[in-house]
């Protein structure tokens, strides 16, 4: 005759196998909802494969990299600590990731971003000089596949032509106007072709810092004036927390809306800083 312990010790055994397989069943369905979630949230991401060339990245004086970027109406940003990096490898690859639909535009090719890096050192050492830094200005190609920005590639020319305007007003003005503690940038808008625009976002980025501002009423702004264009001014500290912002450091503007689109939903542009005693202007499109 089995013994009533031996049974309940069975029961015991069948109770433990049938907690464990429930455990393991709902760990499964948990997981599998997780992978699945993760996968809408992906397909749902506008990515830019920004791409840079650790060769030309000073390892050993730098601190961290900072990538900044207006990506379909959305700033990007994004510090990357030196000693994170793998310094066995010659290339640093860095996904950058918004919406590919917002309440401002819906992402389609070839719609324009720019992606910039810096090489950030000692700040307080260097902080009058210029910080090397690279730029890409690009169109979306896919929204289903990442779209490269490569940065610090061997010709690339951004950083010598700020040198260059920067060395050059030292030579003719022989000051760097130390004084001066902000910098004006005006962004237009021209509206002409589009004159029914709703809504638009525009943005401008300096020296790793974006200042933006969405236009709610675009109608009720041409409105009350003549022209077509939409403008604003953004004021930036010249003092930022990656160095001063120099004559000839490179400054970029996007304007961003569904309304633009054909034949792009974001447009960018770019220019270099050459006044500190007025604004220095941009036409964003």
């Amino acid at each position: 005759m089995v013994g009533i312990g031996y049974i309940k010790y069975i029961h015991l055994i069948i109770a433990i196998a049938f907690a464990l397989s429930i455990l393991c069943i709902s760990t499964l369905s948990f997981e599998s909802a997780f992978a699945q979630k993760k996968d809408k949230e992906e397909k749902d991401k506008l990515i830019v494969k920004a791409s840079m060339n650790l060769k030309n990245v000073d390892m050993k004086n730098t601190k961290f990299i900072r990538l900044i970027g207006f990506i379909n109406g959305e700033e990007v940003k994004q510090d990357i600590p030196i000693y994170s990096i793998d310094k066995t490898k010659n290339k640093l690859y860095v996904d950058l990731k918004v919406n590919k639909k917002n309440d401002i535009v819906e992402a389609s090719t070839p719609d324009e971003f720019f992606v910039c890096a810096y090489q950030v050192g000692d700040v307080k050492k260097s902080y009058n000089s210029l910080a090397k830094f690279d730029c890409n200005e690009g169109d979306i190609l896919s929204t289903s596949k990442p779209t490269p920005a490569r940065l610090f590639q061997l010709g690339s020319d951004v950083y010598e032509k700020t040198q260059a305007v920067y060395g050059a007003y030292i030579n003719n003005t022989g000051r760097s106007d130390s004084h001066i503690d902000k910098v004006k940038i005006k962004i237009f808008a021209p509206l002409a072709d589009k004159k029914d625009t709703k809504k638009l976002v525009i943005a401008a980025m300096i020296k790793g810092q974006i200042q933006s501002e969405v236009i709610e009423d675009v109608q009720a702004e041409l409105d009350k004036s003549d022209s077509s264009t939409i403008q604003r001014t953004f004021t930036f500290d010249r003092d930022t927390d990656i160095g001063r912002i120099q004559i000839g450091d490179r400054y970029h503007a996007c304007v961003a809306s569904d309304d633009l689109s054909p034949p792009e939903g974001q447009e960018c542009e770019k220019r270099v800083v050459k006044h500190f005693d007025k604004s220095n202007s941009l036409p964003a499109r």
